[in-house]
């Protein structure tokens, strides 16, 4: 019942403020922009590779300094921290060309 009031709410703004901008004379489309998922995909992809790396360096740590309740946590945190410092240079300079 939330998600349809939500959704009525904003599909009835967008129409008002669509129907606000048709009077005023200006272009409807103003606020239309296409929409890419390329950018949330490769962030995805990149962010699941370094959570991967990230229980996979855990695995190795456990094994060289035996089991400790700090290691895996910590090691998915640092490789999905470090893949979105990589997603985020990555798609820099995507969108700098």
């Amino acid at each position: 019942m939330a998600g349809f009031g939500i959704a009525y709410y904003y599909f009835t703004t967008r129409s008002r403020e669509r129907l606000a901008l048709i009077e005023k004379g200006l272009d409807p489309t103003a606020f239309a922009h296409s929409r890419s998922y390329l950018p949330l995909l490769l962030l995805l992809g990149v962010l699941s590779l370094g959570i991967a790396a990230g229980i996979t360096a855990g695995a190795v740590l456990t094994q060289l300094i035996g089991e400790q309740s700090y290691v895996y946590p910590a090691t998915i945190f640092f490789g999905a921290g470090l893949s979105l410092v990589v997603a985020y240079y990555l798609l820099r300079a995507a969108t700098a060309r």
